[in-house]
């Protein structure tokens, strides 16, 4: 049980570390530079299949977790009767509900990473294509701006 656990909390602080690292705010040059290494990352059909894999083993934890972590519980203040105490949730099962409410918050939290990072990638990816046609574009504004330049002092030497 700890080396699993131990992978999915490494699981999510690499998740978290990626995420942390996407929305700053980095120059263009490294902004293709990781677009480019997610995008060859995520067309290897071998890594897609990993992540699949491995989301849908942490969606299966997430749904038992949460179905194990949903057991009803009631305290000496919720009995009726003072003097009965069978009613009493025991403390084995106390405790298997907090490991079970852990893995819920554990899981879930890789599962909203995993959508935040394709969230950002997905704008991340806008940015990049974006601002390569503001560059591409900029030189043709630019001659077009030297055309109408000319073209307004032609202009200028026509009216005076």
């Amino acid at each position: 049980m700890g080396v699993y656990l131990a992978a999915l909390f490494s699981l999510l602080v690499i998740e978290m570390s990626i995420l942390f690292v996407l929305v700053l705010p980095l120059p263009q040059r490294m902004r293709r530079w990781l677009y480019l290494r997610y995008s060859i990352a995520s067309s290897n059909k071998k890594f897609r299949t990993y992540m699949v894999g491995i989301m849908i083993f942490v969606g299966l934890l997430f749904i038992d977790s949460w179905k194990r972590s949903q057991i009803k519980v009631s305290t000496y203040r919720d009995q009726k009767n003072p003097y009965v105490i069978n009613s009493v949730t025991p403390v084995d099962a106390l405790a298997s509900r907090a490991y079970n409410q852990r893995n819920v918050y554990i899981s879930g939290f890789i599962i909203y990473f995993c959508i935040c990072i394709l969230t950002v990638m997905s704008i991340l990816r806008r940015i990049v294509e974006w601002n390569d046609k503001v560059k591409a574009g900029d030189d043709n504004l630019k001659a077009e701006l030297r055309r109408k330049q000319e073209y307004l002092k032609e202009l200028q030497k026509k009216k005076s």
